[in-house]
């Protein structure tokens, strides 16, 4: 059922964090790198891709983790279609990241796009 905007519970909810605002600060802190979006989780969101064995990533324990990192690659594709942020698929095998699972072909990397 909606919620009319006109009530008590949507006007005194708190707006949702997005964390567009925490990624787009990051990468243009750090222009000249790019990211992969367990790394950028890490840093804007607290989660704890660096500190995980691949197994481990894999388990229960990381159910949120993956939610979370699902959640910010939304936003940083819209940062993308925007202009923010630019986007590359590059071949896991052109790079040495024990945090990337292996089995995947590729992996995106986000950098700052300077919009």
């Amino acid at each position: 059922m909606p919620l009319d905007t006109d009530a008590e519970a949507w006007i005194n909810a708190d707006a949702a964090s997005t964390h567009r605002d925490e990624v787009l600060a990051y990468l243009r802190e750090y222009s000249g790198s790019a990211f992969h979006a367990r790394e950028l989780a890490d840093a804007v969101m607290g989660t704890d891709w660096a500190g995980r064995a691949e197994a481990a990533a894999r388990g229960d324990g990381a159910t949120v983790d993956h939610v979370h990192t699902m959640y910010l690659h939304d936003q940083l594709n819209e940062l993308v279609r925007e202009g923010e942020v630019v986007a590359r698929n590059v071949p896991t095998a052109r790079i040495d990241d024990r945090a990337i699972p292996s089995g995947w072909d590729y992996v995106t990397y986000f950098a700052y796009g300077g919009g």
